[in-house]
């Protein structure tokens, strides 16, 4: 007992000394009229003339495609993906969701695919009479019109995916058979390589580079690399520096923690910056590199208090370089997957200086009026320097209003919202 007593008394003396943590105010905005969306994923992106595009769910409905003008500082809303593919009317599995990233064309329209996020409780899985399939899409910003390319990927959806402006091609990874697909915008022309994950392993990011080169992450911490002058597929001598899962408590059974969760590119440095799944360890990829290219491991952007522990939330994809050469993260207090989260914490957003190589905190997410920033799946940086990531808020009843929220963390009302941080 007195070494139990010791010890809870070291703790006590451990945390009293502690710094309170440090909180950061985040500007924000929120989608009108549009509460009811309950999740958001890598689907978010700043083009060149200052919109800010981003892809909003709803489990068991259809997601809506929706922009930010940051000129204008107003949101609009492109419709719902019903709707923009002509299936509203089918009563089927619906378009739930632009799961994947947009990406700019030099038309300067936006492109993306689309995805499920009903799948009939699993009994119509990937079936004809289930999921109709996802659809290759655009928004021309200049006609204010969305284009719908057609079925790419018939009872499937596109659950990762980057769009290549070089050779004008969408790519995906298909759920649930994770099989490697794209569609040449020019030739109007699908293609599906194949298999490339199993079911729950799939990876979330498809990274590509200055040259059109398409590469991902596969099995235990190996990476795959796409040529289209080849139209092949080949695995690199390079692996990404994992935290073995071994007992795994609280996560989700199709979390395989064996690849990277996020990558962004570096033009300058012409290299990619990534967030492996497991303990969001930090590495560098230089796929120029001699001998298949290069992985270094740089550190780890979780937050301090968590970093070394077994506790560590799964990674987010919420991964941004900054026009200062900094990556910004926004790292979880606890696991989160919206509704499905394990629990309500705040989500810190972290800083990794590529010239020092320095990391630093900058506190704990909060909103203008002290709201908490309970998590994030999404960043990227505007053309001013902003930093934008797409997460859940938390929201606090008012009496004598409706609660305009999409569900529940823990039993702590959220909704979608658009947050912003602009670098000093």
């Amino acid at each position: 007992m007195r070494i139990l007593a010791c010890f809870a008394l070291l703790a006590g003396c451990a945390f009293a000394a502690s710094p309170p943590a440090r909180s950061l105010r985040i500007d924000h905005r929120v989608f009108p009229g549009l509460h009811e969306m309950d999740g958001a994923w890598a689907a978010l992106f700043a083009a060149s003339d200052g919109k800010v595009y981003a892809g909003l769910a709803h489990h068991g409905s259809v997601g809506h495609v929706v922009y930010y003008d940051s000129k204008t500082d107003t949101m609009h809303d492109l419709g719902d993906l019903g709707r923009l593919t002509g299936e509203a009317m089918l009563r089927r599995g619906p378009q739930s969701k632009v799961h994947a990233k947009f990406g700019e064309g030099r038309d300067g329209r936006i492109y993306f695919g689309t995805h499920a996020g009903w799948w009939w409780n699993y009994a119509r899985f990937a079936t004809k009479e289930g999921y109709p399939g996802a659809h290759w899409m655009a928004y021309d910003p200049k006609a204010n019109r969305t284009i719908d390319f057609g079925l790419g990927v018939p009872n499937e959806g596109i659950n990762t995916g980057a769009y290549d402006p070089v050779f004008n091609r969408i790519y995906g990874l298909t759920h649930p058979r994770a099989h490697f697909v794209y569609y040449d915008v020019a030739t109007g022309r699908s293609v599906d390589k194949g298999r490339m994950n199993n079911f729950e392993s799939i990876c979330r990011t498809l990274a590509i580079d200055d040259e059109g080169n398409v590469y991902g992450s596969f099995g235990l911490g190996r990476v795959f690399k796409y040529d289209p002058r080849t139209d092949r597929i080949t695995e690199l001598d390079v692996r990404i520096p994992i935290r073995e899962k071994g007992i795994s408590l609280g996560r989700d059974y199709h979390k395989s923690e064996t690849a990277w969760r996020t990558v962004v590119w570096d033009q300058k440095a012409r290299k990619f910056y990534g967030v492996e799944e497991s303990a969001t360890i930090l590495f560098s990829f230089d796929p120029k590199a001699p001998g298949g290219g290069e992985i270094r491991r740089l550190g780890q952007l979780a937050i301090p208090a968590l970093a070394d522990s077994r506790e560590v939330p799964y990674a987010t994809l919420s991964l941004a370089l900054g026009h200062d050469r900094k990556l910004y993260y926004g790292a979880s207090g606890r696991e989160f997957d919206y509704s499905g989260s394990a629990g309500v914490a705040s989500s810190h957003l972290i800083r990794y200086d590529l010239e020092t190589g320095r990391t630093e905190d900058l506190g704990e997410m909060l909103l203008e009026d002290g709201r908490r920033v309970l998590g994030t799946n999404a960043a990227d940086t505007g053309p001013d320097g902003a930093i934008y990531m797409l997460g859940a808020i938390e929201v606090r009843p008012m009496q004598g209003a409706p609660l305009e929220a999409a569900g529940t963390i823990s039993g702590v009302p959220y909704r979608l919202a658009l947050l912003i941080y602009r670098p000093r």
